[in-house]
């Protein structure tokens, strides 16, 4: 519960790890703030479980031998090994990511290292079907880059001044780790922007038209998105 002398009324906030928060007014009785609460219960619950449903998951990972890893929707284990060392990076090797003892044993050195093959990876294959998605959509190719987003998997920066000046698409690096499909969903997604700022109808028309299935792409990435690795080691 949170008070303020300058709030005037009672208000709820259901929270992204879906706890609640009262906020009151300063001088409110306890009596005053539960009935509150009872007189939006409903209201309540059905936020709550909304939240519930789309709390992030996101796992855990060992920088260890065994390791699960995904990338384009396949499953790859880290190997730890000095004879197969990656060069102080990590690197795709018979099937195996490796990954050389001293990373390993250095959680952030570690994590920092995979995010690198990530962005790699990513922009290799992004490299190959954005020139296509981009004639299909009839939109000028932008450029390309695959960072850190936080929370988000793609956005499109407009041209700065210039002359041949381009716009830049950039992807999230987590997002190479779900099926090729939906990656391609938020290159379309990113590249309709190139015409349509914003999310309006217009936008959704666009995306349509080169992507008739983009809902239940999206509603995918909602649901698989949510429990993917955001680079949390241990």
């Amino acid at each position: 519960m949170r008070a303020s002398a300058r709030r005037k009324r009672f208000a709820l906030t259901v929270e992204t790890d879906a706890t609640l928060t009262l906020h009151t007014p300063a001088g409110r009785s306890t009596a005053e703030a539960e009935q509150f609460v009872r007189a939006h219960r409903d209201w309540l619950l059905t936020k709550r479980r909304e939240r519930e449903r789309t709390r992030p998951l996101s796992p855990v990972k060992q920088l260890a031998d065994g390791e699960v890893f995904r990338c384009l929707g396949r499953t790859y284990r880290l190997a730890v090994s000095g004879e197969e060392g990656a060069g102080g990076g990590v690197r795709l090797v018979a099937g195996r990511l490796v990954m050389g003892p001293d990373l390993a044993a250095e959680p952030q050195a570690g994590r920092a290292a995979l995010v690198d093959w990530y962005c790699r990876a990513g922009r290799r294959w992004t490299g190959q079907r954005l020139q296509p998605w981009a004639a299909r959509m009839g939109v000028a190719e932008p450029e390309l880059d695959v960072r850190d987003l936080g929370d988000r998997w793609g956005s499109y920066r407009p041209p700065q001044a210039g002359a041949g000046a381009k716009g830049l698409m950039s992807l999230g690096w987590p997002l190479f780790q779900l099926p090729m499909h939906l990656i391609d969903y938020v290159i379309a997604h990113e590249l309709a922007h190139v015409k349509v700022s914003g999310h309006q109808e217009d936008f959704w028309r666009l995306l349509r038209v080169a992507l008739p299935e983009y809902e239940e792409r999206r509603a995918d990435l909602d649901e698989l998105g949510r429990r993917l690795w955001m680079g949390d080691v241990r």
